[in-house]
This record gives structure tokens, sequence and C-alpha cells, in this order.
């Protein structure tokens, strides 16, 4: 299953070479805010000239309505995680980042804020399985200190494109500082949906990519389990209830995490 989150969201027209973006509601409204000040932030990253879209106008319609006009997403869409996608991510994560242990991480106030906001809106039982899922990753990540980065937030398949050796990144509303620094690889190889044993590669191409990326801090698998298991957190808790293959990986944790 992929997820987008503002698909329902946001009203996007193309028009020649940009794209008009439109808020439908509140929410929307803060996404276009917040994507505007990503883009506006990212235009002082030199790594990451030309692979973000400009923002070329932003205001308010004669309904009332937010909009924002960015550079439309040229180049062709690809399923495959290449070595592209890998320099752009770490281009991306080395713009802003901070070195960190996982329970005064961003990433960790994050996932706590987001549980706490289901309360009462999912059954009991699967509160309880996700606090205890929680638990297990904070427990893994005890002892580890490592970097937590700025993600773009929705790094798909449908947000990407590949402009000979470099890319193309569209959509940044749900972009966030201090996130683990797996988020963005997990995202784009789980969007389509993973049973665990795709699960394990995906983990596996993302282990890879740490440690060329980072190489000055320990990867141990236990480390990449314990932030996979993070991003399946914070994917059900973004798109509650969620994915109903996360929820499930969630469950099954002891059958793919490292002990």
């Amino acid at each position: 299953m992929s997820v987008a989150p503002q698909s329902v969201l946001v009203r996007a027209a193309r028009h020649g070479r940009q794209v008009v973006k439109t808020a439908v509601d509140e929410r929307a409204r803060r996404l276009l805010q917040r994507e505007a000040k990503w883009l506006r932030e990212l235009e002082s990253v030199p790594e990451l000239d030309g692979q973000v879209p400009r923002v070329l106008d932003e205001g308010t319609d004669p309904d009332g309505r937010t909009y924002l006009v960015v550079t439309a997403l040229p180049g062709t869409q690809s399923q495959v995680f290449t070595g592209n996608h890998a320099r752009f991510l770490a281009s991306l994560g080395k713009a802003r980042f901070r070195a960190t242990d996982f329970e005064v991480s961003g990433c960790c106030q994050w996932l706590q804020r987001g549980l706490r906001a289901l309360e009462g809106r999912i059954a009991p039982e699967r509160q309880a399985m996700l606090e205890q899922a929680f638990h297990d990753c904070e427990t893994a990540l005890l002892y580890w200190t490592g970097p937590y980065v700025l993600s773009q937030g929705d790094f798909a398949p449908r947000n990407v494109r590949e402009l000979g050796s470099q890319l193309f990144v569209s959509e940044w509303g749900e972009a966030r500082i201090e996130a683990s620094p797996l988020d963005d690889v997990l995202h784009y190889l789980m969007s389509g949906g993973r049973t665990a044993g795709g699960l394990k590669a995906a983990m596996k191409r993302a282990g890879d990519f740490a440690v060329e990326t980072w190489p000055e801090w320990s990867w141990r698998p236990q480390v990449i389990g314990a932030l996979t298991l993070a991003y399946l957190l914070g994917a059900v808790v973004r798109f509650a209830p969620g994915p109903r293959t996360y929820w499930k990986l969630i469950e099954k944790r002891p059958a793919w995490m490292p002990a």
C-alpha cells in the first residue's frame, strides 16, 4: 500500500513548467506553508541546486484559500532506488543534522507526540501494541548515538524524477528535522507495501546507505532494526490507521528484528 498525505488536501494543477497548489482545508494550508518554508531554505544548499522545486509565488486567492506556485516536476519516474537517490539523500541529510541519543532526539519526541495523539482513536489493545513497540525501539537504541537528519517526509517514487545523474524531488510539506537517517530510504523502498521478506531486503539497502553516508557511526544490525521499527511506527502515526502491512510488520517484529 502506498500512502500520499497531500493527495486529498491540496488541489494541484500543472500549467506548462509550473504547478499551482491550492489548499482545501486548514491542514492543507499548513502543509503548503511548510513546503514553501523548506523550499526557500533548501535554496541555500548548493548540493541540491536544481533538484528541488523553486517557489515562484504564494499567497491567498479571491476565495481566501492559500496557494503555492512552484516549478513543475521534470524527468522520468523510476521505482528503483539508485545511486542518484542515495547521493541526494546523503546531501539532504548532511545539510542539517544533529548527532545525539535517541531519547532526546526530535525523532523520539515526534513519535511520542504521535502515539499520544492516537489515544482514543484506535482500540486499546492496538495502542498497547504500539506503546510496547516504541519501548522495544527505545531499548534497542539506548546506548547508541547517531545522526538525526532533515527528512523530505514523503520520499516515494511518485514524488521523485531522474534527470541524468541527478534527481528532482517534489512535495516538501511533510519535511521535518531530526528524523531517523533511514526514514527516507525505507519509505522509498517500502512505499509499494512489503512482506517481512521484502522488509529485510529494504533494511539491508538502508543499512548499506547508512554505512556509506555516515561511516563514523556504528550501524550494528540491532540499530538498523530499531530504526526500521521507528520508521514503521512513524508511518502508522502519520497516516493513522496506517497501512495494514505496517501493522502486521510491527506485530511480528520478533521475526525480523535482530535480537
